[in-house]
């Protein structure tokens, strides 16, 4: 079973589209005017204050002056840079020198100044989300919030890392389409790349927050235990931000939502995964064909958006807390028989 606190940087699954252009999807295309919050977190605390790294990482000049630095935030050398795994401190020091002293660098800082000039409304954002996530599970604790460059990931790091407590975002790679610099396409295509945005950041970190309430039998390695895995996660998303667009949910955009908003193409994938007998396969090239990253999969049509599988996950979740409107999301998330909640969601294609 896949963890998503495993995905890296070129895994991520949400995708921009553009507010104004969520289309319909089951009769639930959401925007921050006609969204429907179903529980009152307005007297709930959960401050959120983000620290900026972004700029002091670039005044080191000297292995002391990264040594201080690091001191100055433990929990960022240990959980982010994993210094006490490393067999010495010269192994991270070296490539965050490398990086501060890059030409290139300097571009890509500013860039991230002039598009990020205040994180007030990325610290709305997260405290919004915080809120609902504690009104659901009482003992969340709210991360402290890094922001950082890494150069792309080049010299260290990846896009979001999410750990006990922390939370550390590298702010260049959510430039959005004025970026000047990106991941080399062999490595991150077009179709992931264009994704990331200011807009993806929150429900990323969700997504990664959700794995720690997303219980699953390791036994089973079926396709249909990884639908539902994802349909779990992605749902639990969709609770935390109820405003959220579904272009922002599901990272397809307009044309592929209002293709999969059509019943006879939704009847047509269902069928097809009943028809090709995948849904309690094991083998993880079927797991992939449907779960995965691809700009479509060719396997139903040039039309069906890859990750299609873990789509039709949040279709059979929603349909299960349809049917069982007493089953509340701690207990959705703690249950791991995904056979269970496949056949108790009666879904079959609709």
């Amino acid at each position: 079973m896949k963890n998503i606190l495993e995905m890296r940087t070129f895994s991520a699954v949400l995708q921009i589209c553009g507010w104004l252009g969520c289309l319909v999807l089951a009769g639930a295309c959401r925007n921050e005017s006609s969204c429907y919050d179903p529980v009152d977190v307005s007297k709930i605390e959960a401050p959120v204050r983000i620290v900026r790294l972004e700029e002091t990482l670039f005044t080191l000049k000297t292995a002391d002056e990264v040594r201080a630095w690091l001191r100055k935030y433990p929990d960022l050398a240990e959980k982010y840079f994993q210094l006490n795994r490393l067999p010495h401190d010269s192994v991270l020091i070296n490539p965050i020198l490398a990086m501060t002293q890059e030409p290139h660098q300097d571009t890509l800082l500013r860039d991230v100044r002039q598009k990020y000039p205040d994180l007030k409304t990325l610290e709305l954002e997260f405290e919004a989300a915080f809120k609902h996530l504690k009104y659901y599970f009482p003992d969340f604790k709210v991360p402290r919030i890094y922001t950082l460059t890494t150069g792309l990931g080049s010299f260290f790091g990846t896009d979001v890392m999410v750990g006990e407590g922390i939370v550390v975002i590298s702010l260049d790679f959510f430039l959005g389409k004025a970026a000047r610099y990106r991941p080399p396409v062999e490595q991150m295509p077009d179709y992931i790349w264009k994704r990331y945005h200011e807009g993806s950041i929150v429900p990323t970190v969700m997504l990664y927050l959700s794995n720690r309430y997303n219980q699953t039998q390791l036994e089973d390695k079926t396709l249909l235990a990884e639908m539902v895995y994802y349909g779990k996660a992605y749902h639990f998303v969709r609770q935390m931000m109820p405003c959220l667009p579904d272009s922002l949910l599901y990272g397809y955009t307009e044309t592929e939502l209002n293709n999969l908003a059509r019943e006879d193409n939704r009847d047509y994938i269902w069928n097809h995964f009943i028809e090709k007998n995948v849904l309690f396969s094991n083998s993880q090239f079927v797991k992939n064909t449907y779960l995965d990253e691809r700009p479509y999969v060719a396997e139903i049509n040039a039309k069906c958006p890859g990750r299609i599988g873990r789509w039709l996950g949040v279709r059979i979740i929603e349909n299960y807390r349809r049917r069982n409107p007493k089953i509340g999301l701690p207990e959705l998330m703690a249950t791991a028989d995904a056979p269970l909640l496949f056949n108790r969601s009666g879904y079959n294609g609709q």
